[in-house]
């Protein structure tokens, strides 16, 4: 059984490089005249992708090879796109890529060994608190929040990192299934959004917030602590909408925005332009006007790949995004102690909420909230903490299989 699945591993590897290729060479004869630049690109993904999954077929026994696989077939997407809208942001972007490969097997390997240790959950909380004030210290301001660092040419989002720190935390408070002190949790939990709600991270408040709900009632099965919380984002979402202007910017985009196109739901507008365009086939790679999107290279990239490989492509993309996110789920349901549940879980959790906040916000299912879609959206910080997030999850999935064969 085991040889037949990694057959059909092989294949699905191969087959996501040959896409590469296929996808390089017909942006290859966009250009005019002839270039083979886009076919290095090819080259170089594909020689990145290669050696991480020899790499981590060698190296990490019992580890899960499609939590990989999926991830680099979205990054490919990713770098696509990114070369069809600015071949200098791909040249960074899959430098970033080659740095999560490497980040993914160093965690997977860490992890398998590190989760059987003990660490005092304050460790992990004092962790997070500090890197979310960071930015508030020493932070700049983009697309109006001030979650940045700027350190020479290269700039980086703690609250990407924060996101682990987080989920660790949570995953060891609750370890034993019940709650010391409801009080001191809600505080501790409500020090973290208070910190992102400064920095006018809205959209990682939410993400934060619905993730300590997901594991709360995970591991407490108590249906009261969800209703509550559940009411109090309710409630914070309306005293938000009241004090936060740039809230009532994007709810009132959200809820019309052909009534000011050329203002403030002009990025919106845009981004439902493209994607009526695509239709259900797409216009094809390098035949749609992606620069038209505001900010396409990050917050509305899904847009710009729906207008170019339409409703049909859209629809795969998130199939493999749910396939991941189900990958991430079936690790947390396998392992034995409930720290490692928990902690894969609450990864799988934060995924999948991102996923469907930025993908239902461009499509204006719900108002957009500006997080970045992992492993597509250009940014360094957002790349190599989602591998990290998922070389953890193969490190859960390493120390069950390890447990298992011991026995």
């Amino acid at each position: 059984m085991e040889l037949k699945m990694e057959a059909i591993y092989n294949k699905t590897i191969s087959a996501t490089a040959l896409i590469g290729f296929i996808a390089f060479f017909l942006l290859s004869l966009k250009t005019v005249p002839f270039s083979p630049a886009p076919l290095y690109g090819a080259i170089a993904f594909s020689t990145i992708m290669f050696a991480g999954y020899f790499l981590t077929n060698h190296i990490l026994y019992g580890q899960d090879p499609a939590l990989f696989i999926l991830s680099s077939f979205i990054s490919q997407l990713g770098l696509i796109m990114l070369y069809r809208i600015n071949p200098a942001a791909f040249s960074k972007q899959i430098n970033w890529y080659a740095l999560g490969v490497l980040a993914y097997i160093l965690s997977s390997a860490i992890i398998k060994y590190w989760v059987k240790v003990k660490i005092n959950p304050y460790f992990f909380l004092a962790a997070t608190l500090v890197l979310l004030a960071m930015p508030l210290l020493f932070g700049v301001e983009r697309g109006g929040s001030r979650s940045w660092i700027q350190l020479a040419n290269y700039s980086f989002q703690p609250s990407e990192l924060a996101k682990i720190t987080f989920v660790l935390f949570l995953a060891e408070k609750l370890r034993s299934g019940k709650i010391e002190s409801i009080l001191r949790l809600s505080g501790e939990i409500l020090a973290v959004t208070i910190l992102l709600m400064m920095a006018r991270d809205l959209g990682g408040a939410m993400l934060f917030y619905m993730t300590a709900l997901a594991i709360v009632f995970a591991a407490t099965s108590r249906m009261d602590i969800a209703a509550a919380g559940l009411a109090a984002a309710g409630t914070a979402a309306v005293f938000g909408y009241y004090l936060f202007g740039h809230v009532r910017i994007r709810v009132e985009a959200w809820l019309n925005p052909w009534q000011d196109v050329p203002g403030r739901g002009y990025q919106i507008v845009q981004s439902l332009f493209a994607i009526a365009q695509g239709g259900f086939f797409g216009t094809g790679l390098g035949m749609g006007h992606p620069e038209y999107i505001p900010a396409v290279a990050t917050d509305f990239i899904f847009s710009g790949f729906s207008e170019e490989f339409g409703f049909m492509g859209a629809a795969a993309l998130i199939v493999v995004y749910f396939l991941l996110v189900y990958r991430g789920i079936k690790i947390s349901l396998s392992a034995k102690e409930s720290f490692l549940a928990l902690a894969a879980l609450g990864i799988a959790t934060m995924f999948g909420l991102q996923i469907f906040t930025i993908i239902g916000g461009v499509i204006k299912l719900i108002p957009m909230t500006g997080v970045t879609l992992p492993f597509m959206s250009y940014g360094g910080s957002s790349m190599v903490m989602s591998f990290i997030s998922l070389g953890i999850l193969n490190g859960i999935r390493q120390s069950g299989r390890g447990e298992e064969d011991d026995g």
